[in-house]
């Protein structure tokens, strides 16, 4: 077989498979459009209320953890300064003996 025949068949066999993938991929957006309209029936043709009703609802659950956050960060604070109070207490206590109360 000559090199020139040998490439031929190459592009032709790379061409099939190309084509196949190009195949399975129309399908697959074929697969994808049909259920976007299966939504968009099943939510009464109102996809943007839908959408509407998913970022309000991302933005209460983001203002939700803002709030967490915030709470943890005051406890947080809290407790390092009941902490240091402790810490402070305790070097207080280190110097003194224990018969002298």
């Amino acid at each position: 077989m000559s090199t020139t025949h040998d490439l031929g068949e190459s592009l032709v066999a790379e061409d099939r498979i190309t084509q196949r993938e190009i195949e399975a991929l129309t399908r697959r957006v074929e697969a994808v459009e049909d259920r976007v309209e299966a939504m968009q029936v099943q939510t009464g043709g109102n996809f943007a209320a839908v959408i509407e009703g998913q970022a309000a609802l991302r933005r209460e659950v983001r203002d939700g953890f803002a709030k967490v956050n915030g709470r943890f960060d005051a406890l947080e604070a809290k407790m390092d300064q009941n902490q240091a109070q402790i810490v402070e207490l305790l070097t207080q206590l280190v110097g003194r003996r224990s018969d002298a109360s």
